[in-house]
């Protein structure tokens, strides 16, 4: 078994070389050169000067002008006092930076370096979650911990003013509330807490107080939902996430209640906590939004984009442009973006990085694919194997030890897949930084994938895959009279590099091989992520 410690320490190490890289992010990207930057930065300095929320009103958003900022690059004689089309958020990141402004005199820098921290405790709570549901394959905990520090977009977004760091946060603390629930097998209802007391008031009182010491997971995953509310929009999807999960994980436990018979009581005793606790905390703002706003919005969303006139429409794009071009586009561009277009999303990297990440990515998906392969089988063999064998077989079935925290990354990546799909609906929006609420899901997904991909027999096959896609790269390329390729030399890379590795079994030494190999994409993330601020972001950007 791997030490407790050397996990420890390399999550410490992963850590430490994030806070670094984000630091430099933080430190060389120049100013107002992040998505809607400006916009978060107004927000902070009226809480920091007023005292108050600010209220989104009509000319905050001028697309002419934010353009012009845009070309000419932040110059100083254009001020950026005008840039407020962000006042609708929830208002929790924006009171914490507030101190932060005030300290530093309205620095920037420390605002991006905040957030950084934010990051910081983001991506621990996530290594967290991956040490709980998965305490005995410490290279997954880290490989996925690795891709979610430093995938070069997230580490652009961390390390710049935004609310999607304490976002992040509190959606990273709610799935290891979760995942620590079940792992405890604690369920605990109302009725088992009897009290007796003279007053009535009192007994309640006491009931309930006993009854939450006994419960404190599902209270704290309520606070931490609450507490979402009050901060970004993107953090309301973990709320339906989470009571799936939480009814899921009741009904396949064991129980006792009223000779164990099931009752609708036991469910809301479990659920009504996280709701009452998450509703508390986000009531006064929808109260205060839908005062401000009218209507329903409680969100300020549909006042929102009634301000914020001039962006493209989806229906406008396709009219303009086709629907070939439309999906061509959301795919290129939603790709491109998840990895990292830096600046206002139009610094891209070189145009080989991306097919190099893009061999990575169906290698990592072909990887998958033999996963689920793999466990449908174990589920076909479980059929004629003891009930006990048979669950331990497959992680489909709500009594495996890991089916919850599958069911979990699942739900989470298509709540979060599904807002985005919706956003899109009615703006072109395809940045792919709108994805990474389910960073979780993606971490497991490349973690695990890479993993499968690198088991002998997956080797080949993933090889023969690629040689094919080798083959039809070179058809396009001879029909059209020329050839990419820079293509063709990646994938006979890749080609080469699954050949060898489907025979490392065969050699002195071949396991620690593979074990390099694993780590290699990740220490190349590394590598890429402190050479884009020189590279990119800086060419690019400065004035």
């Amino acid at each position: 078994m791997y030490p407790t410690y050397a996990i420890r320490n390399s999550q410490f190490a992963i850590l430490f070389v994030y806070l670094a890289l984000a630091t430099l992010f933080a430190v060389t990207t120049p100013a107002w050169q992040n998505p809607d930057e400006p916009a978060h930065y107004n927000y902070v300095a009226f809480i920091a000067a007023e005292g108050r929320l600010p209220v989104l009103q009509v000319g905050d958003y001028d697309e002419a002008y934010l353009q012009r900022l845009k070309d000419e690059k932040f110059p100083a004689e254009l001020l950026i006092v005008p840039v407020r089309y962000e006042f609708h958020q929830p208002p929790l990141y924006y009171i914490l930076a507030a101190p932060i402004y005030w300290l530093s005199g309205g620095s920037l820098l420390a605002l991006r370096l905040f957030s950084a921290l934010l990051g910081a405790g983001a991506i621990w709570l996530l290594s967290l979650c991956f040490q709980t549901a998965f305490p005995d394959k410490p290279g997954v905990v880290l490989a996925a911990t690795a891709f979610v520090a430093f995938l070069p977009m997230h580490l652009a977004i961390l390390s710049s003013l935004n609310n999607d760091a304490l976002a992040e946060l509190l959606i990273a603390g709610g799935l290891l509330v979760l995942l620590r629930w079940n792992k405890s097998g604690q369920v605990i209802g109302w009725q088992g807490d009897k009290v007796s007391h003279p007053s009535r008031f009192t007994a309640h009182v006491l009931r309930f107080t006993q009854y939450a010491i006994r419960n404190t997971h599902l209270l704290t995953l309520g606070l931490l939902l609450g507490l979402g509310l009050l901060t970004k929009a993107t953090a309301y999807t973990l709320l339906p996430v989470a009571l799936i999960v939480i009814t899921l994980i009741i009904a396949t436990r064991s129980f006792t209640i009223h000779n164990s018979q099931f009752t609708i009581h036991y469910f809301l005793s479990s659920l009504l906590p996280v709701l009452f606790s998450s509703f508390l905390l986000g009531l006064p703002l929808w109260l205060r939004n839908i005062t401000t706003y009218g209507g329903l919005d409680f969100l300020g969303l549909a006042w929102h984009d009634q301000v914020v006139t001039g962006q493209p429409t989806t229906a406008g794009w396709i009219a303009a442009n086709g629907w070939p071009a439309y999906w061509e586009r959301a795919w290129d561009f939603t790709f491109k973006s998840f990895w990292g277009v830096f600046g206002w999303l139009g610094v891209f990297m070189d145009g080989r990085i991306y097919t190099l990440l893009l061999i990575f990515s169906v290698i990592v998906g072909a990887g998958i694919m033999a996963g689920l392969w793999r466990i449908v089988t174990q589920m076909r063999n479980a059929d004629h194997k003891p009930q006990t064998e048979g669950i331990r077989e497959n992680p489909l079935n709500p009594r495996h030890p890991r089916s919850i925290t599958l069911y979990l990354a699942l739900l989470l990546l298509g709540g979060v897949t599904a807002s985005y799909v919706w956003y899109n609906l009615g703006f072109v929006q395809h940045q792919g930084r709108y994805l990474f609420p389910a960073l979780f899901s993606f971490g497991l997904l490349v973690a695990l994938g890479w993993r499968e991909a690198l088991r002998p027999r997956v080797s080949y096959v993933v090889a023969g895959l690629l040689l094919l896609w080798a083959a039809v790269v070179v058809g396009t390329g001879l029909a059209a009279g020329a050839l990419d390729k820079w293509t063709l030399f990646f994938l006979a890379g890749g080609i080469g590099l699954l050949l060898v590795n489907g025979l490392l079994d065969r050699f002195p030494g071949g396991a620690r091989l593979r074990s390099f190999l694993y780590v290699l994409p990740f220490v190349l993330l590394i590598v890429l992520d402190a050479a884009i601020p020189f590279l990119y972001t800086v060419p690019q950007l400065a004035r």
